[in-house]
């Protein structure tokens, strides 16, 4: 990847975090709805009793409820709260993300470790791929293929570059996309490897 111009980005993080102040769902909805005349970048949609999705400033956030069993009452306040973020660009965005999660659920910003759950990657391998070809030929790669259903070759990772469902999403036109990885050293080594079977395979 290091001799030629393969355009691999990042286009999408993906975070989980943990509010050690609990936030009730019915009361973030309340603020939002104050702040919405202000702040018209903002929109929410309630899932049920349990989830409530945020927009602000082209970030997304899924607010999970505490639990509210009576066997968990005594250690409720005990226990931090979830939520997911996601449509991050770039790690560099990811204080910005979590900034934005206090103003919107009216809390004294402070530090929060994070875990990256997810990265969404683009790359382009420079060439039209014949991936009828390579899905017929390369019977020890782990991949599906159904025009009808999808128009892009599935390839999956093998266990030595990555032990999660690592997926890339090759196309005709030469543009990959990979999902499903939380390393990026991993998800770079994967492009490599997906690279060399798919330079096999040159549509003509």
């Amino acid at each position: 990847m290091e001799k030629e111009d393969y355009k691999f980005k990042v286009t999408n993080i993906k975070i989980s975090v943990k509010l050690l102040q609990p936030a009730s769902l019915n009361c973030v909805e309340d603020r939002c709805r104050l702040l919405q005349p202000i702040h018209r970048n903002i929109s929410w949609r309630r899932c049920g009793n349990n989830i409530l999705t945020l927009r602000y400033n082209n970030f997304t956030y899924i607010l999970f409820k505490k639990s509210s069993k009576l066997a968990d009452v005594a250690s409720c306040f005990d226990r931090p709260q979830h939520c997911n973020i996601t449509k991050i660009k770039s790690e560099s965005d990811i204080p910005e993300a979590i900034g934005h999660l206090f103003f919107l659920v009216n809390q004294t910003p402070t530090w929060l470790d994070y875990t990256i759950d997810n990265y969404s990657c683009l790359a382009n391998t420079n060439q039209l791929i014949d991936i009828v070809e390579l899905y017929m030929n390369e019977l020890t790669v782990k991949c599906d293929y159904n025009e009808q259903l999808f128009p892009a070759l599935k390839i999956y990772s093998p266990k030595e570059i990555s032990e999660r469902n690592l997926t890339s999403l090759v196309y005709k036109s030469g543009s990959v996309i990979f999902v499903g990885g939380n390393n990026l050293d991993e998800v770079k080594e994967f492009f490599n490897w997906v690279l060399k079977i798919t330079q096999k395979y040159p549509k003509l």
